[in-house]
């Protein structure tokens, strides 16, 4: 088999052949990792946005169960809350 490819191609042709081929190889690999990348990344995205608009969601479905409760004089205060200028007096 050796002496056949020898009668067709020369050493150094050979050599630059089989360089070709993996210097191809590898710029396929590099090509479809890079294809792979941008397509998780893309995917990515989309889950990103679906998550954070059903955080957004459930934010208002709380805000709506419990809303806050508005600001008001000192009589809202807990017992343990002091006056908001104590530090003056």
């Amino acid at each position: 088999m050796a002496t056949m490819l020898h009668g067709v191609l020369s050493p150094a042709d050979g050599l630059a052949m089989s360089m070709v081929v993996i210097l191809v190889l590898s710029l396929g690999v590099v090509a479809l990792l890079i294809n792979i990348i941008k397509r998780s990344g893309r995917r990515a995205e989309t889950e990103v946005e679906k998550l954070l608009d059903e955080l957004r969601k459930d934010e208002e479905e709380e805000a709506k169960r419990h809303p806050a409760p508005p600001a008001g004089p000192a009589e809202n205060r807990e017992p343990w809350e002091k006056e908001e200028d104590w530090w003056k007096k």
